[in-house]
């Protein structure tokens, strides 16, 4: 068995003014149910590749406003033998149509993978066009909050919901997490 070693192989980068660095994401990502994917083909470079099982769909979430998908991060948690990542995704459902309750049972009950296009991916060599930031790829992302407010401006009523993946052995990146066409 080798032993890891974790050695830094190149210069930490300040503020390069050619190619700045950019906070947050894009409005439109996307949710897989985390049973629908056939494989995950994790490679160098922190890269991941989703491939669906025949027959099953991605789904597209739009989160509006100025600071969407406001509060999602990746957070390392001191661990006694090895650091590992927890990752968190914030969710705010506007829309509630008749099938919503459906969907509400399924969003707290199940089991996802997400990719958020994040601001600025493709402006260093680390991630070499892959500028989707991948949630769930290993543990999966669990609901382990969700709120209403019926007064709230910033939800319009609607449903904040929190995802949560913990243990995960590193961040991971996508270059295009749409596998095929979504819905």
């Amino acid at each position: 068995m080798a032993i890891c070693d974790f050695l830094i192989t190149r210069a930490i980068q300040g503020y390069d003014c050619d190619s700045p660095a950019l906070k947050g994401a894009q409005s439109m990502g996307y949710l897989y149910n985390r049973s629908d994917i056939a494989s995950i083909n994790k490679h160098t470079h922190f890269c991941v590749d989703l491939t669906l099982k025949d027959g099953a769909t991605v789904y597209r979430v739009y989160q509006s406003g100025k600071q969407p998908w406001n509060g999602t991060q990746q957070e390392m948690v001191e661990g006694t033998n090895q650091n590992t990542i927890t990752n968190t995704l914030q969710v705010v459902v506007l829309k509630q149509d008749e099938d919503w309750a459906a969907q509400l049972f399924a969003l707290l009950n199940g089991e996802f993978v997400a990719a958020i296009k994040i601001n600025g991916g493709k402006s260093t060599d680390f991630f070499q066009g892959h500028d989707w930031v991948v949630l769930g790829s290993e543990a999966g992302l669990h609901c382990t909050g969700a709120v209403r407010e019926l007064y709230n401006d910033d939800t319009l009523a609607g449903w904040q919901l929190t995802f949560v993946e913990e243990g995960a052995s590193r961040i991971w990146y996508s270059q295009d997490p749409t596998i095929e066409s979504p819905t």
